[in-house]
């Protein structure tokens, strides 16, 4: 039985949709509903902290730039920045590291405002992300969609980042370091066996991700990086019936099991 199949059996009982962009980085994809919008959610940041890096090389802005955490950045939902007091001032770089590795949805808000939607969007087409589209700040209790994306641009983006195509090869390193320090993990990296993970010698060399979750809407993406090579998968999940699980293990447990068949499969092709 091929992947593909392996895959919607699967999940062929989840109540909800699902979308999975699979790609080896050799010639071998998987794709399944890759052209589908998705609420991009906390995905979307990525493409925020590439325009930051865009408007870094080219000397736009400085890394010593220091932004203010003011009234209109105030947002709930993930962070620690909601907490602190106002006006506080963080450089830049500090405010990207926010976003990234703890979601921080002001340090978000704050980086929108610091490179403007128009670039933010102009970035993402010319990445080739052209269903990919971020349509205003995150707000206050606010049930719409901030951002829209597909498993197919976020998988692009991924293999560009891997791929070290963007800006110089220092630039790309650093993109990588801050997004390996993501803390949370909910698909891609759990689905693996700790085994692979945690040991000495491990075959994991590291896994860079970022995740996404808002209503009924549970998202991750980004690369594994293994002693064999590496690869690079997305998978986003939307319209699972009830919006306000309790527990997110139902869902997250789909994303989980197609996570561990793909790195079973990587690792068996590669041996």
């Amino acid at each position: 039985m091929d992947l593909e199949n392996i895959i919607n059996n699967t999940i062929i009982n989840f109540d909800g949709k699902i979308a999975v962009f699979y790609d080896d980085l050799k010639g071998h994809t998987l794709r399944i509903n890759e052209n589908e919008l998705y609420n991009g959610a906390s995905c979307i940041k990525v493409f925020i902290l590439i325009e930051l890096f865009n408007q870094l090389y080219k000397g736009i802005k400085s890394r010593d730039d220091m932004l203010k955490c003011e009234e209109k950045h105030y947002v709930d939902g993930s962070g620690v920045l909601q907490y602190l007091s106002k006006d506080v001032e963080l450089k830049v770089l500090d405010v990207a590291t926010l976003m990234m590795i703890i979601s921080d949805n002001v340090a978000t808000n704050m980086l929108i405002d610091y490179l403007g939607i128009e670039n933010i969007n102009r970035a993402i087409k010319e990445l080739g992300c052209d269903s990919t589209k971020l349509f205003s700040n995150f707000k206050q209790g606010k049930d719409e969609m901030f951002s829209v994306v597909t498993a197919k641009d976020y998988a692009n983006v991924w293999k560009k980042i891997n791929n070290k195509e963007l800006y110089d090869a220092n630039m790309s390193k650093e993109i990588i370091n801050i997004l390996k320090n993501q803390k949370y993990h909910e698909m891609v990296a759990d689905g693996i066996d700790d085994i692979y993970k945690l040991t000495d010698n491990s075959v994991i060399k590291y896994i860079a991700t970022k995740s996404g979750k808002y209503k009924s809407v549970r998202n991750d993406g980004g690369i594994v990086s293994t002693i064999y090579g590496d690869y690079v998968l997305v998978i986003l999940i939307k319209d699972f019936k009830d919006e306000f699980y309790m527990s997110d293990n139902y869902v997250y447990s789909y994303g989980k099991r197609i996570s561990n068949i793909m790195f079973n499969s990587f690792v068996k092709r590669e041996e």
